[in-house]
């Protein structure tokens, strides 16, 4: 089968969950036999990068225009969802690959026009965020509240608006928000066309439903964790010229907690630090995270760190993930937003560690209560605090948890089910 993946982002590049998820994906529909095409957009791309071939599939890249780079607020914000050129090299794509299927697993930042691009094919799309109806994907408003939904854009508004250059347009809320409902009008109308949709998990689902989108058509489906991704080499040798990896660090003597992703206030690092900050002397933690993406809350976080065994540990090698994880007695997830389907969690449990998340979104059907690991509310520093606490008062628990993790379902089980709608599709198509 030809089969065409279509992201907005991809490794080595960039390393966010959608674009490893991708990765694995594609690899593992190439490694069965199928011919995998994926389509995405790069900065600063050499004519001779443009098409490559990587792990058996087809690499499509198509360049962002030079404008890009210094555009103001009205064009980039037409570029989150309409590029013309891109669109142009898409049809191109298609014409060449001539792929069977299509499956979309974002168009942030590429274009939502790819879809009716792709009219004719079977179409698929993977809905890994709250992108089609938020504009920046995370349900979250300025003042860091959850938000409920666009509200015809007025909620939208404020978001457009939070930087402090562009507050003045607040006064003029009717004018603003006409375009922001017009983007979500245009993201519902594309969406529409979808032969399926894909969830990762079901409160996203029924997110997306309370929206309007159609829920005959979405099925929630895990997504599949790469089997040997997690296998690593211990840090500090060289292999091949790689330069040294950064320090994992292990204190067998102590219980270790950990956190692994981007340090953003949306992730709850703070909360964490700020629980950690009440427990024992004698407890760790390791916070693996950059700290140059967002360097002034990096900065507030550290400044808010009292805790002797508070460790930074600075951004991780995507091949030490799993060596960094069997190095803790316990993941912490702390995050503030309605987070899908975390890979940090799917890897934790991989390796057998347990999970401490936020009660919060899709993390109450990731983590199971008193079973894989433990809730506690969302921004609770007490209540963060009393359950570190009590792991650590009672180390026989965190080995029960730990016992009890079950891997999630490998790529080849999730290929498979993934396969089966590809081939319902088609012979739908087929039908007369």
């Amino acid at each position: 089968m030809r089969i065409a993946l279509t992201v907005h982002k991809y490794p080595p590049e960039s390393l966010g969950g959608t674009e490893v998820y991708t990765w694995g994906l594609a690899k593992a529909l190439a490694a069965v036999g199928h011919a995998v095409s994926v389509f995405y957009p790069r900065q600063g791309l050499a004519p001779e990068e443009a098409r490559v071939e990587q792990d058996g599939v087809r690499l499509w890249r198509t360049p962002f225009a030079e404008s890009r780079a210094t555009e103001g607020p009205v064009r980039q914000f037409w570029h989150t969802f309409r590029d013309a050129g891109i669109e142009a090299d898409f049809r191109r794509f298609l014409a060449e690959t001539d792929p069977e299927v299509v499956h979309f697993q974002h168009v942030q930042g590429v274009s939502a026009e790819l879809i009716a691009c792709a009219a004719g094919r079977p179409r698929v799309l993977t809905l890994h965020d709250y992108w089609f109806f938020c504009a920046n994907s995370q349900l979250i408003r300025p003042d860091h509240r959850t938000c409920d939904g666009p509200n015809l854009g007025w909620n939208c508004v404020d978001c457009a608006t939070a930087r402090a250059d562009l507050q003045r347009l607040r006064a003029l809320r009717p004018l603003v928000a006409l375009p922001l409902a017009y983007r979500n009008y245009y993201l519902a109308r594309q969406a529409a066309q979808m032969d399926l949709f894909i969830a990762p998990s079901e409160f996203l689902r029924q997110q997306y439903v309370q929206q309007g989108f159609p829920a005959d058509r979405i099925v929630t489906l895990e997504n599949g964790m790469e089997a040997g991704r997690l296998a690593g080499r211990r840090a500090g040798g060289r292999a091949g010229g790689e330069s040294a990896r950064p320090q994992i660090p292990h204190d067998p003597a102590h219980i270790q907690f950990g956190f692994l992703g981007s340090l953003a206030w949306q992730k709850g690092v703070h909360v964490l630090v700020e629980a950690f900050n009440r427990l024992p002397p004698h407890a760790r933690l390791v916070v693996y995270g950059s700290q140059q993406i967002f360097p002034e809350y990096a900065a507030e976080v550290r400044r808010l760190a009292q805790h002797p065994g508070i460790h930074f540990a600075g951004a991780l090698d995507y091949r030490q993930v799993g060596d960094a994880l069997r190095a803790l007695d316990c993941l912490v997830t702390p995050s503030l937003w309605y987070e899908n389907s975390p890979l940090v969690i799917q890897e934790a449990f991989s390796v057998g560690v347990p999970v401490v998340a936020s009660r919060l979104g899709a993390l109450i059907e990731k983590v199971d209560e008193g079973r894989t690991g433990r809730l506690f509310e969302p921004g609770d520093v007490d209540d963060l605090a009393r359950v570190l606490g009590e792991l650590i008062e009672n180390p026989a628990e965190l080995g029960e948890l730990a016992r009890n993790t079950t891997p999630p379902p490998d790529m080849e089980a999730h290929v498979a089910a993934l396969l089966r709608y590809y081939e319902e599709l088609l012979a739908e198509t087929d039908s007369p």
